[in-house]
């Protein structure tokens, strides 16, 4: 009985080893890969190791955003006993100034990893790292900063909780700020607890580059603080600020106000994270009335002293009345830009065909985008001539039935004034790597010439006009010559214009004779003030009086500007340029009365400057340079095929053409 009892415990120990033996051929033999990438993935767990955030500078280094190297802790619940709650508790009580049961309850009522502290400041997490208790972690846990607050909001854009670029150059460059994550393998115990490093299976994270701004952060605090100022004296809802240099295309400062706080973005509302400058589309009004001109100017339609009868103020237009603010029998061209005439805007835009008339505003940019580097551009309404009513051009000629944004706007004044040629406006220069190795290069970019040189030289001389003789003289500075265009349009409402609100505006670019800044200011709907030269310009003066103070190298010479003379010679008197007296393709005074008179010219190998000469002094100076020439027409010289300054050669031939003064001569197109 024993020994039956003895053999059946004996066979079920031989089953039992027998079942070992199986599993463990299973497991060894059968099953040895899985096994093995599974202990392999127990034992060497990776951790993902988060790549640092590129930064963000202005153009001279200044830091506009950054990530700062926070940490998160964490706590495993399922490998803490009461003497490590403990431990741990204590600590982070004394380093947090929180209660020690506040972190017991944490862990105690916790599941899995519970998160004890997130986003702790590295001067903190540097003592808590030092804390080695098996169950305790950290993980990485990065914070974007901007550290100037509202500074450059709507150009910079801000990040989500996840580091994620949501709007502004943090959307745009995302990827090329993001970096590449890297990992790291630790070997562990069957606990979980770390071993070592193995540092041949490891990849460290790879930071992301760096990105250098066109902004600079000087003239960007001036600009946000004078349009507040601007915005809470004259009363109004919203306010854009744009400043540029026309000579390149690059964006110096760009602001909105109302604008936000990318560190705290959700505390704003959408309206208020809006960039209004390039999302945002507006009739311009009277700011246009410049680009019109430089039109007729470059096909040869008009002349400045060309007098126009602009009716008393009243005009019955096609069965359609329009009005000037300011009432004159008759104005030259120059007074019409000087004085705003919508009147004599009218008129003058009936010389150009609809179709020329279009093509110049879209080459100035109009219905198209500007392509810069920021997100929700719109492109505004320009109509096609197909859709033109009896109407438009007249309209469009003093800034109705199109709408454009700012940034358009800005763009097309920097052509208007830069010698004709429309650049792409950006705001990003260089993309570098942590060593300040350049990545990608950013430059200037020619889109096309819109005007001629001669045209570009004419229309600055006639914008210093309207701030020393017409609707901006509100801008005039004492020492530095200011050029600009004032603009007040109604806002449409439901559908119809109304008087109550407006949008005002002013262009102004310095120095006069060099322009090295413009700056547009746009403001909506403004309750005391309304017009565009009692609001827009006096904010526009408070900005770059500001900056001059602070660049000295942007108007070197500056001296008291006296306003007696005119203004060729208040151009030649301030020029901040050394090379040259005078930037103006025009007489150094101008001619009243019209008889002939001896001109002498010193260098007889370039082309003079004709305009405004009689057909007589015109064919002297020909003759006495030995040039050959064809004249069309009588009067005074409106038109030189050879644009003044350029190179002759014995084969030049230029083509003239004359118009007689102070009258108006419809010139087919």
């Amino acid at each position: 009985m024993i020994n039956y009892r003895a053999l059946i415990i004996l066979g079920f120990v031989f089953l039992i080893f027998i079942v070992l033996l199986v599993r463990l051929y299973s497991i060894q033999i059968i099953n040895n890969e899985y096994y093995t990438l599974k202990a392999q993935k127990q034992q060497n767990k990776p951790q993902t190791a988060k790549a640092e955030r590129g930064i963000i500078k202005d153009r001279n280094g200044e830091i506009l955003s950054y990530t700062k190297d926070n940490v998160s802790f964490y706590v495993d619940t399922r490998m803490m006993d009461e003497r490590k709650i403990e431990q741990i508790s204590k600590k982070f009580a004394e380093v947090f100034g929180k209660s020690q049961k506040y972190y017991k309850n944490l862990i105690e009522n916790g599941i899995g990893n519970v998160c004890l502290e997130k986003k702790v400041p590295m001067e903190k997490a540097i003592v808590l790292k030092k804390l080695y208790i098996d169950g305790l972690f950290y993980m990485d846990d990065f914070t974007r900063v901007y550290p100037y607050n509202n500074l450059a909001s709507h150009v910079l854009g801000y990040v989500n909780r996840e580091l994620k670029g949501t709007e502004g150059i943090e959307k745009v460059f995302d990827k090329e700020l993001s970096g590449v994550d890297g990992y790291y393998v630790f070997q562990r115990d069957v606990l979980g607890k770390i071993i070592s490093l193995d540092e041949k299976k490891s990849k460290a994270p790879k930071p992301g580059y760096n990105i250098v701004l066109t902004i600079n952060k000087i003239y960007q605090s001036i600009l946000q603080e004078e349009l507040l100022n601007g915005l809470k004296k004259y009363e109004g809802e919203s306010a854009v600020g744009i400043i540029m240099n026309p000579n390149t295309g690059e964006i110096l400062a760009l602001a909105n106000i109302p604008d936000y706080d990318p560190n705290n973005y959700d505390e704003y509302s959408n309206d208020a994270r809006r960039n209004r400058a390039i999302t945002d589309t507006y009739e311009p009004g009277s700011t246009i009335k410049s680009l019109v001109l430089s039109m007729l100017f470059d096909k040869n339609l008009v002349d400045e002293n060309e007098i126009i009868n602009t009716e008393n103020g009243k005009l019955l237009f096609k069965n359609v009345r329009i009005f000037d603010s300011h009432a004159f029998s008759s104005l030259t061209v120059r007074q019409i830009l000087e004085q705003s005439s919508n009147i004599g805007m009218t008129k003058l835009s009936t010389r150009i065909s609809d179709e020329i008339f279009y093509k110049y505003l879209r080459d100035y940019g109009f219905g198209n985008y500007t392509s810069i580097e920021l997100p929700g551009e719109t492109d505004g309404k320009l109509k096609i001539p197909s859709n033109f009513t009896p109407y438009t051009k007249a309209f469009m000629s003093f800034g109705y039935e199109l709408s454009v944004t700012p940034l358009q706007m800005i763009t097309a004044y920097s052509a208007l004034i830069n010698g004709g040629v429309l650049l792409k406006p950006f705001v990003v220069k260089s993309i570098v790597n942590e060593k300040d190795s350049i990545i990608r290069e950013y430059k200037p970019t020619i889109i096309r010439r819109v005007i001629s040189k001669s045209t570009s030289y004419k229309m600055r001389n006639l914008l210093v006009g309207v701030v020393e003789n017409g609707t901006a003289k509100t801008a005039q500075l004492d020492d530095v010559l200011i050029g600009g265009k004032t603009g007040t349009s109604q806002k449409l409402i439901d559908g119809n214009y109304t008087n109550s609100k407006h949008n005002s505006s002013f262009i102004g670019f310095l120095p006069a004779d060099n322009p090295q800044i413009i700056c547009l200011i746009l403001v909506n709907s403004p309750k005391v003030g309304k017009y565009g030269g009692l609001v827009a310009a006096p904010i526009f003066k408070n900005i770059v009086k500001k900056i001059l103070d602070v660049d000295l190298e942007l108007a070197p010479i500056r001296k008291k500007i006296n306003r007696s003379n005119k203004i060729d010679v208040l151009i030649s008197e301030n020029s901040t340029n050394n090379r040259t007296k005078t930037f103006m393709n025009i007489p150094e005074k101008e001619t009243k009365d019209y008889k002939s008179q001896r001109i002498f010219i010193k260098d007889k190998s370039t082309m003079p400057n004709l305009i405004n000469y009689s057909m007589r002094d015109a064919i002297t100076i020909l003759n006495d340079i030995g040039l050959k020439f064809n004249i069309t027409g009588t009067g005074r010289i409106v038109f030189q095929s050879i644009e003044p300054g350029t190179r002759l050669t014995e084969k030049s031939i230029c083509y003239l053409k004359c118009a007689p003064i102070k009258k108006n001569i419809p010139i087919k197109n």
